[in-house]
């Protein structure tokens, strides 16, 4: 009987210790979504490749997808971000506002050497694109796209 007492005392903590947990813990950590990509670039593109930054999936999703003419070496990024449990929010500081087709606000930033877009996108994403030549380190000259190539690029993934 001391046996039989014993082993159901054993059962009764092993199932009690697989069924504790909290359900409003658990985070989801799926990385599984649907983006829209662009389309029609401003420039030809002959290579294309997407990574996934999945360093902690449970503090920072990241998915990036390059677009670049090997010859030119113009390269386009739509990085699409979100810090979980804390949306980033974009610093409209030295970046001039755009309103995309969707009433979206979008922030235009340039630079020597790259030229960029950013808006928050669904789903808790911050969204860019960061267009450079030659791994950002040449300036762009007479690469350098209008502003309304990178809005275009913005509408078309809404």
């Amino acid at each position: 009987m001391r046996n039989i007492s014993f082993s159901f005392l054993v059962m009764i903590f092993l199932i009690s210790g697989c069924s504790s947990s909290n359900p409003t813990e658990e985070r989801s950590k799926s990385m599984l979504y649907d983006f829209n990509e662009p389309y029609r670039f401003p420039f030809e593109v002959n290579e294309v490749r997407t990574e996934i930054a999945i360093d902690n999936p449970d503090v920072l999703q990241q998915y990036i997808f390059h677009y670049k003419n090997k010859q030119t070496t113009q390269e386009l990024r739509y990085i699409l971000s979100k810090v979980i449990d804390e949306p980033e929010k974009i610093s409209s500081q030295g970046k001039q506002p755009f309103e995309l087709e969707n009433g979206k606000q979008a922030y235009y930033e340039e630079d020597e050497t790259s030229q960029s877009i950013w808006w928050e996108s669904e789903k808790g994403f911050l969204a860019r694109f960061v267009y450079y030549i030659n791994g950002n380190l040449n300036q762009l000259n007479n690469y350098k796209l209008d502003e309304s190539d990178l809005i275009d690029l913005a509408n078309q993934v809404q």
